[in-house]
């Protein structure tokens, strides 16, 4: 089966403006969504889940790896 979405490698870090240290918010996540399947985004408050849906629908940009919708980048 193709995937639909695809996500390789991803990383996303931000300064904090006090101390400009980088903390780093998503951490190397890759994940594959067949076409036709289901797939659910689990996890605590503040683990990142919407910061990936951010940087899957072009909003934010990660520091680093790939997000494709359908083949598009």
């Amino acid at each position: 089966m193709d995937s639909i979405i695809r996500i390789e490698n991803l990383i996303f870090e931000y300064k904090k403006s006090e101390d400009g240290e980088a903390v780093r918010a998503i951490n190397d996540i890759s994940l594959s969504v067949e076409k036709g399947s289901f797939t659910a985004i689990l996890g605590k408050n503040g683990s990142g889940k919407t910061m990936l849906m951010r940087m899957m629908v072009g909003l934010i940009y990660p520091t680093s790896g790939t997000v494709s919708i359908d083949g598009e980048i």
